[in-house]
């Protein structure tokens, strides 16, 4: 049998990475009260089912398909029918509140937020170069930074007493691209994500106005991502900082000494819907038509699907439905999320007190020691927890994996239905022996 031709050089550097500990979820399917009653939970994958019955009631009326949605996206998208390219535009005008109005010609839409972003670090930072964010942080960002720009994570690590969503990040940001810099790295891109994940809250606007500074004092680009800016709430369990979202697109930023040109917004509506499979997601740098142009043909091999431009278009060109989804998605959100805040309250459990986002950081040390010997790693503590639970059929990320300077915490997706939400955590409380909580339904 004859040899087989060699993977390129760069998918060899890949391999030879090395591989992070990581935990994943079982193999499906996953739980279905009806299709799959036995399956694991899956509290790891950051989406929202609160409302997701009244969406399908709301796609699955009547619809006219026309022969155009059967074409390449480059058919659309010059026929008159309303489209996704038209609207997430208006999307963001009428819920970001923009100080220069998204328009098709300053914004390019994509399928899903991770392709944008990959595409956009594929164009801003050199190969071998660095993406700076502060930990914890999402760890997905990896794959978006590594592939297929061959750039480079530059995590700035914050000790744990350390607020990284405050001011009091910055010195630490600075040392890091420093340091990364001596040590053969230019950084090139400052990456923030707000409202933060997996810290569930929104950023102060000092914090923003910070980063936008520092990406002016060091020259780098400024890629804010913002696709769950719509997804808050108010509760009884509020944080500390309670800060409204703020869009940066709704800052002067020459006014406080910013370019524009450098600050580039990744947004879309799939989160705040609940609709993550429709893959929809839009870049906005409005001060940067080249960087525009530049990648709007990077997505004519991989457009958004003509069925989810169909579906969605319909939804968003819908602005009575928009708008009273959003406003009653923000009360679910506060009430999904008060439930498991109360069941973590009873069970003296550590967490982050939240405005946004789908889930909240739980520190499970107090269920972790009844499972596990003091004198064990805390890699092999959470092993044991992680295969606790999933003995359950529940499953909990943790957030070890994103750096995470606390090694006992978990990332807990709060948005299932109430039934779903209250055996998973009934399933936890048996992984680690301990009493029920008294849960409503």
């Amino acid at each position: 049998m004859s040899r087989l031709p060699s993977l390129s050089d760069r998918a060899r550097e890949r391999l030879a990475l090395p591989q992070p500990h990581v935990y994943t979820a079982p193999p499906g399917p996953f739980y279905d009260p009806q299709l799959y009653p036995d399956g694991a939970i899956n509290l790891s994958t950051a989406e929202n089912s609160l409302l997701s019955e009244r969406l399908i009631k709301h796609m699955s009326r009547p619809i006219t398909i026309h022969p155009q949605h059967l074409k390449y996206r480059g058919t659309l998208v010059r026929t008159n029918l309303p489209t996704v390219e038209d609207l997430l535009p208006e999307y963001i005008n009428d819920h970001f509140n923009p100080v220069v109005q998204v328009t098709r010609e300053n914004s390019v839409a994509g399928p899903g937020i991770g392709a944008v972003l990959a595409q956009l670090i594929w164009a801003l930072a050199n190969q071998g170069t660095g993406v700076l964010l502060s930990a914890p942080f999402y760890d997905e960002y990896v794959r978006d930074v590594v592939h297929p720009g061959n750039a480079r994570v530059v995590l700035a690590e914050i000790p744990g007493d350390i607020d990284s969503l405050s001011i009091a990040v910055f010195p630490y940001l600075e040392r890091k691209l420093l340091e990364s810099q001596e040590q053969g790295v230019k950084v090139e891109v400052l990456l923030l994500c707000n409202p933060h994940n997996p810290i569930p809250i929104c950023c102060p606007p000092e914090v923003v106005q910070g980063y936008a500074l520092f990406a002016e004092k060091h020259n780098l680009h400024l890629v804010v991502d913002e696709v769950f800016g719509l997804s808050t709430f108010e509760s009884a369990f509020p944080p500390a900082v309670n800060s409204k979202f703020e869009s940066i697109l709704s800052y002067n930023l020459p006014a406080i000494g910013v370019n524009p040109a450098r600050v580039h917004v990744l947004a879309g509506p799939t989160k705040d819907f609940g609709a993550s499979g429709f893959k929809l997601g839009l870049l906005v740098s409005p001060s940067n038509l080249e960087l525009i142009n530049l990648m709007r043909p990077l997505f004519n091999a991989t457009p958004i699907s003509a069925a989810s431009d169909l579906l969605f278009a319909r939804v968003l060109s819908d602005k009575p439905f928009v708008k009273n989804f959003l406003a009653d998605n923000s009360v679910a959100l506060g009430a999904a999320y008060e439930y498991v805040a109360r069941w973590m309250i009873f069970h003296k459990l550590s967490f982050t007190r939240a405005n946004a986002g789908v889930y909240v950081l739980v520190d499970l040390a107090p269920f972790i020691a009844r499972i596990t010997d003091p004198s064990d790693s805390d890699t092999k503590k959470l092993d044991r927890a992680v295969a606790a639970m999933l003995e359950e059929k529940v499953f909990l990320k943790p957030t070890a994996l994103m750096a995470d300077p606390i090694p006992t915490r978990f990332r807990l997706i709060f948005t299932q239905s109430r039934a779903t939400m209250k055996l998973a955590l009934q399933r936890i409380e048996r992984a680690f022996e301990v009493p029920p909580a008294p849960l409503d339904d």
